[in-house]
């Protein structure tokens, strides 16, 4: 029997992205418009690589007020999953969306893989709980508020994570592990 493996990229909406963008594309050489393209084409080649070539469902969840950036190139088998509520409460009466809202709509998953905005927030809360029932659950880092900020880094690949890799900083990587010492579904191969 396989397992169903479902890629979950939350909140890519214009919003957020714009603010990615906007914030990290003035150092680009050739500024905001130069970026903005880096970043659509290296997000999608990453999403491909990682997830579409190895057979994993790629869903995307959005706020129910809001769209799918055009940043995201993406494919007619792609799902497009509603958070269960609006952008304006989430941000202005920091309400969240029920997770188990969420994960119900990836029918039969079994095998999680998630990314987005933001690592410590949203992100890592749909992760605990994927995990908290059972899922095989990890979170591509490198494809949250992170990555912006890993688009120049040698290091970096498009076809696998992590490609962070903590032992490079030898004074960080206590703290980086401490982090993540409770958190399974934050702990990557190092």
């Amino acid at each position: 029997m396989t397992q169903q493996k479902e890629f979950v990229f939350l909140y890519p909406i214009p919003e957020i992205i714009n603010f990615e963008i906007k914030n990290h594309g003035w150092h680009e050489r050739g500024g905001i418009g130069a970026f903005r393209k880096k970043y659509s084409d290296i997000l999608n080649r990453c999403i491909n690589e990682r997830y579409r070539q190895k057979s994993f469902g790629i869903n995307w969840v959005i706020f129910d007020d809001c769209d799918v950036s055009e940043v995201v190139k993406r494919q007619p088998t792609d799902q497009i999953i509603k958070a269960g509520l609006d952008f304006k409460t989430h941000t202005t009466e920091k309400v969240y969306p029920d997770q188990n809202y969420i994960l119900t709509q990836l029918n039969g998953v079994r095998v999680i893989r998630i990314a987005g905005f933001h690592m410590w927030d949203c992100v890592e809360k749909l992760a605990k709980r994927a995990y908290e029932i059972g899922l095989d659950t990890l979170v591509d880092e490198d494809l949250t508020e992170f990555f912006s900020w890993r688009l120049d880094d040698q290091d970096f690949k498009t076809d696998k994570y992590p490609t962070y890799n903590p032992k490079k900083q030898v004074s960080m990587f206590k703290d980086f592990i401490r982090a993540r010492e409770q958190r399974p579904w934050l702990w990557q191969n190092y």
